[in-house]
């Protein structure tokens, strides 16, 4: 037996909401795609970003001993 989607005919007001609600997932679900994609570009990004502070020599800077305030 199989498992097949029975949809009402075209003419039901029940046919058009179901249709709706499935574009609204598809459009959530495709928003949700293009955000995990921005995500993984802007992490890949910081990666890089990263990688290229870890071959730049940073300043060096002198210290010295400030006073202690009570």
């Amino acid at each position: 037996m199989t498992n097949a989607i029975i949809l009402p005919p075209p003419w039901s007001p029940e046919r058009s909401r179901l249709l709706s609600a499935d574009l609204i997932r598809r459009r959530a679900l495709e928003r949700l795609y293009r955000r995990r994609f921005a995500v993984e570009e802007l992490i890949h990004s910081l990666e890089e970003y990263q990688l290229a502070q870890e071959n730049v020599p940073g300043e060096c800077i002198r210290l010295r001993p400030a006073p202690m305030w009570s």
